[in-house]
């Protein structure tokens, strides 16, 4: 791992109408969904533990619109804006948080009229 430390707010967030070397050091990992890693430049499949800042543009689907589930437990801070599950039709605003053990049924989700940036920290196998 490598230390990353931000003195003041972490880069602005992406602008979707300009060039991904534009918005570094934030990488589009889905339609509309960006990642700033932040404490882990390797590969996922090579750490145990990872912790990003992920943002959706304004009203942006999840990847899937099926029911998500994964091998590693998710922990997620809802920064600013809004993101709601889909099937539960649950907002979570800004202050919400979320803990997920392995196999735990969430999503998809769809992000509000502002977007959302939140911090989404990961551990375990298959991260």
């Amino acid at each position: 791992m490598h230390q990353l430390e931000f003195p003041t707010a972490p880069p602005n967030l992406p602008n979707p109408s300009t060039s991904a070397a534009e918005n570094a050091p934030w990488c589009l990992i889905g339609p509309g969904i960006w990642e700033l890693p932040l404490n882990s430049s390797a590969p996922s499949s090579f750490v145990k533990e990872r912790s990003v800042l992920q943002y959706y543009e304004p009203h942006t689907p999840s990847v899937t619109d099926a029911i998500i589930t994964h091998t590693y437990i998710e922990e997620v801070v809802i920064l600013s804006g809004s993101l709601t599950d889909v099937k539960k039709g649950i907002a979570a605003v800004q202050g919400s948080y979320a803990y997920r053990e392995p196999g735990m049924e969430h999503g998809p989700y769809r992000a509000g009229e502002e977007g959302v940036l939140q911090f989404v920290k990961v551990r375990g196998e298959g991260v």
